[in-house]
């Protein structure tokens, strides 16, 4: 099945633009999770803006990252999901809807970072993130869910330790347009500690996981919120969205079906309700996290900046209520975010979403 706007969006002009994708691993039995986030800017070269880069956020949250200056040395597929950069010293990224490999080194923290896993989809859509309008361009930014569950078995090597794993819940999606919205929040979860089953053995050096849900497959459960502030044909809405993946089924509540409710802190609590009344299904959830939080670099109007802040391991918790229904979880590995511009973040962000 090919997902809407998997491929490459660069139309060859000379704007502003940038395209970037999210990969995130999860290792349940550690409470600790990977995520590589690749970046494309101004990709016609010639600009202060110009080039690539490789993010991370490992272990503890900690963040690593490196430039990859040279646009000639960057691919991305029209037609799917396939791209890759590299440099001269081999490291960069490889990735697509089946695999996620790459390497680099940061000198600030001094530590590297080698990973290679294979992916095998268990939740794909045929349908756009934000509709039909996101085919015509009136968003700013686009934004796709690229893969909202699937299993991830190879390793990644952070320092001296290295992580093997087998069947691990992994997430893929992308973003693209001139820049990230003027304030955002975000959370995703596909790893529910009243569902997981594992086992795990260790040693000094390495941590090996062999990691399934039993041979129910649709026993999973995955979940992805997005709220933000973003421009439609020019004006600014709060918009946003929820997904729910439970038992090979997708529940939407999205702008032009459902009354969507977020009360948003700037930084440590994330509260949701959404009603879709058609369905008759509901849901509500809560994020919260006392950890600080890390920053991490996302593509403004004048390049990447860091104005994100983001937790691997927050909590959630969710009801979904279906014809009358409830299904309650939870979840110590949520990742939270909040971002945009500081101004916007002086105190809570409180709206319903508007229709798109």
């Amino acid at each position: 099945m090919k997902v809407p706007h998997s491929g490459y969006h660069w139309n060859c002009g000379s704007g502003r633009f940038f395209e970037g994708w999210y990969y995130r691993v999860t290792l349940p039995e550690i409470n600790q999770s990977f995520a590589f986030m690749y970046a494309i800017d101004d990709p016609q070269g010639g600009t202060k803006y110009s080039g690539g880069s490789v993010q991370v956020l490992g272990i503890d949250d900690l963040h690593i990252w490196r430039t990859l200056p040279d646009c000639q040395d960057f691919y991305a597929n029209r037609d799917s999901l396939d791209l890759h950069h590299w440099n001269f010293k081999g490291e960069g990224y490889a990735a697509s809807d089946r695999h996620n490999e790459g390497k680099i080194y940061d000198p600030i923290h001094k530590i590297s970072c080698t990973w290679n896993y294979q992916i095998e989809p268990v939740s794909l859509s045929n349908l756009a993130t934000m509709g039909v309008l996101s085919y015509f361009p009136v968003f700013a930014p686009g934004w796709q869910i690229l893969m909202l569950h699937g299993w991830g078995s190879g390793f990644v090597r952070w320092g001296e330790r290295s992580y093997e794993f087998q069947n691990a819940p992994t997430y893929m999606e992308k973003n693209w347009g001139g820049a990230f919205p003027e304030q955002w929040f975000w959370i995703q979860c596909n790893s529910f500690s009243s569902s997981f089953k594992s086992n795990s053995k260790s040693d000094s050096k390495s941590d090996s996981f062999n990691s399934d849900y039993g041979s129910d497959l649709d026993a999973n459960l995955s979940l992805i919120v997005a709220g933000g502030k973003r421009k439609t044909l020019g004006i600014s809405s709060n918009v946003a969205m929820v997904a729910v993946y439970y038992k090979g089924e997708l529940y939407s509540f999205m702008p032009d079906n459902s009354q969507i409710y977020c009360e948003v802190e700037p930084w440590g609590t994330w509260e949701i309700r959404a009603y879709n009344n058609q369905k008759q299904q509901r849901i509500e959830i809560s994020g919260q996290t006392d950890k600080m939080g890390t920053e991490v670099m996302v593509p403004t109007t004048e390049g990447l900046k860091f104005r994100c802040r983001d937790t691997a391991m927050g909590k959630v918790k969710i009801a979904l209520n279906i014809n009358g229904k409830t299904i309650h979880a939870e979840s110590d590995s949520a990742a939270l975010e909040t971002g945009g511009d500081m101004e916007g973040w002086k105190k809570a962000w409180r709206f319903k979403s508007a229709n798109i």
